[in-house]
């Protein structure tokens, strides 16, 4: 008997471990547990809940029955399917989705199964894509400027309308959508391209069309501007032409009192700029008018007396000789 006491404990450990695995059941902290007692669903544990999670107590099978799923979000993408646009437009698309079961009851007595819940999600992704496509232009996917296109905005209106979907259907909550990869038929391919090309070619003309009339502008700007400058200038110049040829007047007046001496002077000041320059230079005294001067003696007669009348001159004249003038009357 004793021989067979280690192996009677052995047995009944066994048993125990059995027993307790039929009526215990382990919450973990990723999953649901839910307990159904004769087909109907009673209990429903949230491992992720701290006073949830754990061992629970419950009947052996056939009297309860364990059923569970993770908790945690899955990922799923759907197939790369050709869709329409608004205009008649083809494209093809792919778009993702990130999900998680939010009432696992519900995806219980819905689904079943995670794969079952999930090949059922790609169904209503694959309809709210479909429809929300339809709803836009393909301008607004495939476009030069960023600021045309509403890639997000499209995002946006197909998760809200499978998170709608989704939750009403099988209770579960879907975390994200995205597009995953866009392309176009090839025979789409082409019309795109040349429409993608005419509308560069009206945004071209239509800068060059706004740079001329911005350059006419500009043009009638500085024409205008130049106008007025020239006018401003012609009517300053008038006036100081005319201050000059009214002082000038002035000494015309006294030049006329001794043309000869006028000249003279003349002729000093021509030699002063010729000889500004420091160089030497010979001069012709048969030829320069100032050397003439000089040497024929020119008649230095006062500025501030009137000149004699010819009669009174040649009486003058014949009364007395004229004295030359000297350097003293000339200053």
């Amino acid at each position: 008997m004793r021989k067979h006491i280690g192996m009677i404990v052995l047995a009944l450990l066994v048993m125990l471990v059995l027993l307790l695995n039929t009526v215990v059941q382990k919450v973990n902290y990723t999953q649901y547990v839910l307990i159904k007692t004769f087909g109907k669903t009673t209990s429903v544990y949230d491992g992720r809940q701290a006073d949830q999670a754990g061992l629970k107590l419950k009947w052996p099978w056939p009297i309860q029955k364990v059923v569970s799923y993770d908790a945690r979000t899955h990922v799923f993408e759907d197939q790369h399917t050709e869709l329409p646009t608004r205009d008649k437009q083809n494209i093809l698309l792919t778009v993702y989705s990130a999900w998680r079961i939010s009432d696992p009851a519900r995806f219980h007595t819905r689904a079943v199964t995670v794969e079952t819940g999930q090949d059922r999600l790609r169904d209503l992704l694959r309809s709210a894509k479909k429809d929300v496509i339809g709803r836009h232009y393909m301008e607004e996917l495939v476009n030069t400027d960023p600021q045309r296109m509403q890639i997000p905005r499209i995002e946006q209106e197909i998760l809200e309308l499978l998170r709608r979907q989704a939750q009403d259907s099988y209770g579960v909550q879907i975390v994200s959508v995205g597009i995953k990869s866009l392309s176009l038929p090839e025979e789409v391919s082409g019309a795109v391209i040349d429409a993608m090309q005419e509308e560069r070619r009206r945004d071209i003309a239509k800068y060059q069309s706004a740079g001329e009339a911005q350059a006419q502008a500009i043009e009638a700007r500085a024409r205008s501007a130049s106008a007025q400058i020239i006018a401003f200038a012609q009517r300053k110049a008038a006036e100081i032409r005319t201050e000059g040829d009214r002082q000038a007047a002035g000494y015309y007046a006294q030049f006329a009192r001794n043309e000869q001496f006028s000249m003279f002077l003349r002729a000093l000041e021509s030699l002063k700029t010729e000889l500004a320059s420091k160089s030497v230079i010979l001069l012709d005294a048969s030829q320069h008018p100032a050397i003439g001067f000089f040497r024929n003696g020119p008649s230095l007669e006062p500025f501030n007396r009137p000149v004699a009348a010819p009669a009174a001159q040649d009486a003058g004249s014949r009364a007395q000789p004229a004295t030359p003038p000297n350097a003293a009357q000339a200053q």
